[in-house]
Protein backbone atom coordinates (compact mmCIF):
# COMPACT_ATOMS: atom_id res chain seq x y z
CA UNK A 1 0.00 0.00 0.00
CA UNK A 2 2.77 2.45 0.91
CA UNK A 3 4.62 1.46 -2.25
CA UNK A 4 1.57 2.42 -4.30
CA UNK A 5 1.40 5.70 -2.38
CA UNK A 6 5.00 6.51 -3.20
CA UNK A 7 4.36 5.95 -6.87
CA UNK A 8 1.22 8.11 -6.85
CA UNK A 9 1.17 11.82 -7.43
CA UNK A 10 1.83 14.09 -4.48
CA UNK A 11 -0.83 16.18 -2.81
CA UNK A 12 -2.05 18.93 -5.11
CA UNK A 13 -0.42 22.30 -4.57
CA UNK A 14 -3.70 24.21 -4.08
CA UNK A 15 -4.80 24.70 -0.48
CA UNK A 16 -7.17 21.87 0.50
CA UNK A 17 -10.44 23.02 1.99
CA UNK A 18 -11.21 19.84 3.89
CA UNK A 19 -11.22 16.06 4.03
CA UNK A 20 -13.40 13.19 5.18
CA UNK A 21 -12.39 9.69 6.22
CA UNK A 22 -13.58 6.47 7.82
CA UNK A 23 -11.50 4.22 10.04
CA UNK A 24 -11.60 1.08 12.14
CA UNK A 25 -9.39 0.39 15.10
CA UNK A 26 -8.72 -1.25 18.44
CA UNK A 27 -9.75 0.48 21.68
CA UNK A 28 -8.21 -0.31 25.06
CA UNK A 29 -10.31 1.29 27.81
CA UNK A 30 -9.02 1.55 31.36
CA UNK A 31 -11.27 0.46 34.22
CA UNK A 32 -10.55 1.04 37.89
CA UNK A 33 -9.55 -2.19 39.60
CA UNK A 34 -11.16 -3.10 42.94
CA UNK A 35 -8.57 -5.68 43.90
CA UNK A 36 -6.38 -5.34 46.96
CA UNK A 37 -3.54 -3.76 45.04
CA UNK A 38 -5.58 -1.19 43.09
CA UNK A 39 -4.21 -0.35 39.67
CA UNK A 40 -6.05 -0.50 36.35
CA UNK A 41 -7.79 -3.22 34.38
CA UNK A 42 -8.03 -2.87 30.60
CA UNK A 43 -10.95 -3.94 28.42
CA UNK A 44 -10.65 -4.19 24.64
CA UNK A 45 -13.09 -3.71 21.77
CA UNK A 46 -13.28 -2.95 18.06
CA UNK A 47 -13.92 0.71 17.31
CA UNK A 48 -15.22 2.43 14.18
CA UNK A 49 -15.06 6.16 13.42
CA UNK A 50 -15.95 8.73 10.78
CA UNK A 51 -14.06 12.04 10.61
CA UNK A 52 -14.35 15.38 8.85
CA UNK A 53 -11.67 18.06 8.83
CA UNK A 54 -11.37 21.67 7.75
CA UNK A 55 -7.96 22.96 6.61
CA UNK A 56 -7.19 26.52 7.66
CA UNK A 57 -3.84 26.20 5.89
CA UNK A 58 -1.94 23.32 4.28
CA UNK A 59 -0.58 22.48 7.74
CA UNK A 60 -3.29 23.37 10.28
CA UNK A 61 -6.60 21.54 10.43
CA UNK A 62 -9.60 21.29 12.77
CA UNK A 63 -11.13 17.81 12.86
CA UNK A 64 -14.36 16.41 14.32
CA UNK A 65 -14.96 12.68 14.56
CA UNK A 66 -17.73 10.37 15.67
CA UNK A 67 -16.99 6.87 16.92
CA UNK A 68 -18.39 3.83 18.63
CA UNK A 69 -17.05 0.55 19.96
CA UNK A 70 -18.35 -2.97 20.33
CA UNK A 71 -19.33 -4.23 23.78
CA UNK A 72 -16.38 -4.84 26.08
CA UNK A 73 -16.22 -7.04 29.17
CA UNK A 74 -14.44 -6.53 32.47
CA UNK A 75 -14.04 -8.55 35.66
CA UNK A 76 -13.08 -7.35 39.15
CA UNK A 77 -12.93 -8.65 42.72
CA UNK A 78 -13.40 -6.50 45.82
CA UNK A 79 -12.68 -7.41 49.44
CA UNK A 80 -15.38 -6.72 52.04
CA UNK A 81 -15.39 -7.31 55.80
CA UNK A 82 -18.32 -9.10 57.45
CA UNK A 83 -18.36 -9.72 61.21
CA UNK A 84 -14.62 -9.04 61.32
CA UNK A 85 -14.01 -11.69 58.65
CA UNK A 86 -12.86 -10.93 55.11
CA UNK A 87 -14.98 -11.94 52.17
CA UNK A 88 -15.00 -11.16 48.46
CA UNK A 89 -17.51 -9.95 45.92
CA UNK A 90 -16.98 -10.36 42.19
CA UNK A 91 -18.35 -8.08 39.48
CA UNK A 92 -18.67 -8.80 35.77
CA UNK A 93 -19.12 -5.63 33.73
CA UNK A 94 -20.34 -5.04 30.18
CA UNK A 95 -19.91 -1.63 28.63
CA UNK A 96 -19.70 0.18 25.31
CA UNK A 97 -18.41 3.65 24.48
CA UNK A 98 -19.60 6.25 21.97
CA UNK A 99 -17.52 9.37 21.38
CA UNK A 100 -17.53 12.76 19.73
CA UNK A 101 -14.05 14.27 19.40
CA UNK A 102 -12.83 17.73 18.42
CA UNK A 103 -9.14 18.34 17.78
CA UNK A 104 -6.61 20.73 16.32
CA UNK A 105 -4.04 19.05 14.09
CA UNK A 106 -0.69 20.12 12.70
CA UNK A 107 0.25 18.37 9.46
CA UNK A 108 3.89 18.41 8.42
CA UNK A 109 5.22 19.08 4.90
CA UNK A 110 3.62 20.64 1.83
CA UNK A 111 2.71 19.07 -1.51
CA UNK A 112 4.09 15.68 -0.46
CA UNK A 113 2.74 12.12 -0.69
CA UNK A 114 3.38 11.45 3.02
CA UNK A 115 2.22 13.78 5.83
CA UNK A 116 2.86 12.92 9.49
CA UNK A 117 0.77 14.88 11.96
CA UNK A 118 0.32 15.67 15.65
CA UNK A 119 -3.01 16.54 17.27
CA UNK A 120 -4.57 17.54 20.59
CA UNK A 121 -8.24 17.78 21.51
CA UNK A 122 -11.10 16.55 23.68
CA UNK A 123 -13.39 13.53 23.51
CA UNK A 124 -16.94 13.60 24.86
CA UNK A 125 -17.59 9.98 25.82
CA UNK A 126 -20.91 8.24 26.49
CA UNK A 127 -20.36 4.95 28.33
CA UNK A 128 -23.30 2.56 28.78
CA UNK A 129 -22.49 0.05 31.51
CA UNK A 130 -24.16 -2.93 33.19
CA UNK A 131 -22.66 -4.63 36.27
CA UNK A 132 -23.53 -8.17 37.33
CA UNK A 133 -22.56 -8.40 41.00
CA UNK A 134 -22.10 -11.90 42.37
CA UNK A 135 -23.49 -13.28 45.64
CA UNK A 136 -21.67 -12.51 48.89
CA UNK A 137 -20.89 -15.33 51.32
CA UNK A 138 -19.28 -15.24 54.73
CA UNK A 139 -17.98 -17.93 57.06
CA UNK A 140 -20.03 -18.36 60.26
CA UNK A 141 -17.67 -19.33 63.11
CA UNK A 142 -20.54 -20.73 65.20
CA UNK A 143 -21.98 -23.15 62.66
CA UNK A 144 -18.65 -23.54 60.87
CA UNK A 145 -20.38 -23.13 57.50
CA UNK A 146 -20.55 -20.54 54.76
CA UNK A 147 -23.70 -18.44 54.75
CA UNK A 148 -25.27 -16.35 52.01
CA UNK A 149 -25.37 -12.68 52.96
CA UNK A 150 -26.51 -11.14 49.67
CA UNK A 151 -27.89 -12.61 46.45
CA UNK A 152 -26.56 -11.90 43.01
CA UNK A 153 -27.86 -8.64 41.54
CA UNK A 154 -27.62 -6.56 38.38
CA UNK A 155 -27.01 -2.82 38.37
CA UNK A 156 -27.74 -0.81 35.25
CA UNK A 157 -27.60 -0.23 32.46
CA UNK A 158 -26.34 3.22 33.36
CA UNK A 159 -24.98 5.86 31.00
CA UNK A 160 -22.29 8.31 32.06
CA UNK A 161 -20.87 11.21 30.05
CA UNK A 162 -17.23 12.20 30.49
CA UNK A 163 -14.92 14.70 28.80
CA UNK A 164 -11.43 13.34 28.17
CA UNK A 165 -8.55 15.37 26.68
CA UNK A 166 -6.34 13.47 24.26
CA UNK A 167 -3.17 13.69 22.21
CA UNK A 168 -2.57 11.85 18.95
CA UNK A 169 0.10 11.16 16.35
CA UNK A 170 -0.34 9.68 12.90
CA UNK A 171 0.06 10.13 9.17
CA UNK A 172 -1.70 10.47 5.81
CA UNK A 173 -0.21 8.62 2.81
CA UNK A 174 -1.61 9.72 -0.55
CA UNK A 175 -2.48 7.03 -3.12
CA UNK A 176 -3.77 9.61 -5.63
CA UNK A 177 -3.70 13.44 -5.48
CA UNK A 178 -6.98 13.37 -3.50
CA UNK A 179 -7.34 9.96 -1.81
CA UNK A 180 -5.24 8.77 1.10
CA UNK A 181 -4.62 6.04 3.64
CA UNK A 182 -4.45 7.25 7.24
CA UNK A 183 -3.47 5.86 10.61
CA UNK A 184 -3.11 7.35 14.08
CA UNK A 185 -2.62 6.48 17.73
CA UNK A 186 -4.74 8.42 20.23
CA UNK A 187 -4.18 8.50 24.00
CA UNK A 188 -6.94 9.96 26.20
CA UNK A 189 -6.72 11.00 29.85
CA UNK A 190 -9.06 11.14 32.84
CA UNK A 191 -6.80 11.86 35.84
CA UNK A 192 -4.43 9.31 34.24
CA UNK A 193 -4.16 7.46 30.93
CA UNK A 194 -7.72 6.23 30.44
CA UNK A 195 -7.79 4.83 26.91
CA UNK A 196 -5.66 4.18 23.85
CA UNK A 197 -7.03 3.90 20.33
CA UNK A 198 -5.16 2.70 17.25
CA UNK A 199 -6.99 3.43 13.95
CA UNK A 200 -6.54 2.66 10.26
CA UNK A 201 -8.69 4.05 7.47
CA UNK A 202 -9.12 5.77 4.12
CA UNK A 203 -10.34 9.20 3.05
CA UNK A 204 -10.33 11.87 0.39
CA UNK A 205 -9.75 15.62 0.14
CA UNK A 206 -12.17 18.12 -1.31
Amino acid sequence: MLGASRAASAQESAVIRGDVSAAIGWLAAGQRSNNLYGGRDWAHSLFGAASAGWHWTDNIKTEIDFGGGTEAHGYSTQQVTIAAHPSYVTTQSRFARRTVGLSLQYQFFHNAWFHPHLAAGTNLTWERRTDQIGPIFYFDDVSRTSRLLENERIEGPQTTVTARPFVAAGFKAYMTPRTFFRSDLRVAFHSRVDETLLRFGFGFDF
